[in-house]
């Protein structure tokens, strides 16, 4: 039986790896006052930060349900395929939890499910680690022990332009964002073990790229053997430049770069800038 790997759409995993490895990707759902978009399938990145600019309210989201995973899962099922399902963190949406649902409706051993224990960018790292589990024919037992093990090695940042959305969200208080501003204070975020920590503050979009920079340094990291991942929202020349530096400065295998979809752009807001890995 042939592995088929499975995502929801919140890993932002780009659409050539999507298709060059036949990914079936099950989209969440985001909610605009003027109605309801299958995230990256009815609703651009682009789209959606023009949709976002004139948004009176806050867009919201919605996770997968367990009927759309019981779909996809028995689509595969029925070409004779085993599932390997890998999904953000289950304390951060309940898109896990669905599709462990799902699999427990259909009732099939054949249906493997991993919580990533990230999102965005951190999970599709460990996507690229499954991808490259899969292609070197190992068990499905295999793919999923080693999967298991390594996630926890999943480097993830990310530092937001604007406090702004975070307070549209309820996530911070009014007060708190007007103050941001003011002080034009960019939070810079790690996602590890399922959350989100706010690691570090800086004052300007100018000392974000070497905030990044300093970071690799102080951590040690050797990219040499190394996919890194690099993401934006709406903020394009902010990553050529951040891809830029850390080219000049580092040995770097390979990097890939991504604009965050609609859904991770509801939480985050335009500006944001990332860095994703696998350090095994």
């Amino acid at each position: 039986m042939s592995i088929r790997i499975v995502i929801d759409s919140t890993s932002d995993v780009t659409q050539d790896i999507i298709e060059k490895y036949n990914i079936k990707m099950v989209p969440l759902t985001v909610n605009f006052e003027d109605g309801s978009y299958l995230d990256k399938v009815e609703l651009s990145s682009s789209e959606f930060f023009k949709k976002l600019s004139l948004a009176e309210k806050l867009p919201t989201t919605t996770l997968v349900s367990p009927g759309a995973f019981v779909e996809a899962f028995n689509e595969i099922l029925a070409e004779g395929d085993q599932v390997l399902g890998i999904f953000l963190a289950s304390e951060l949406s309940g898109t896990c939890d669905s599709a462990r649902m799902a699999k427990e409706m259909i009732g099939s051993d054949h249906i493997h499910i991993i919580d990533s224990k990230s999102v965005c960018l951190g999970s599709f790292a460990l996507i690229l680690e499954a991808i490259k589990l899969v292609n070197e024919d190992k068990t499905i037992e295999e793919v999923v022990s080693e999967l298991e093990k390594v996630k926890g090695n999943i480097v993830a940042v990310a530092a937001l332009d604007t406090l702004k959305y975070l307070e549209k969200g309820g996530r911070l208080s009014k007060g708190q964002a007007v103050v941001g501003s003011l002080l034009n204070i960019k939070p810079i975020i790690e996602i590890k073990d399922g959350k989100l920590n706010v690691i570090e503050k800086i004052r300007g979009k100018n000392k974000t790229i070497k905030w990044f920079d300093k970071w690799i340094e102080k951590n040690n990291y050797d990219l040499s053997d190394k996919t890194v991942l690099l993401f934006h929202g709406d903020a394009l020349d902010q990553l050529k430049a951040l891809r830029e530096t850390i080219e000049k400065k580092y040995n770097i295998k390979n990097i890939i770069e991504q604009e965050i979809g609609p859904v991770i752009g509801t939480h985050a807001g335009p500006g944001v800038l990332g860095i994703g890995f696998l350090n095994k």
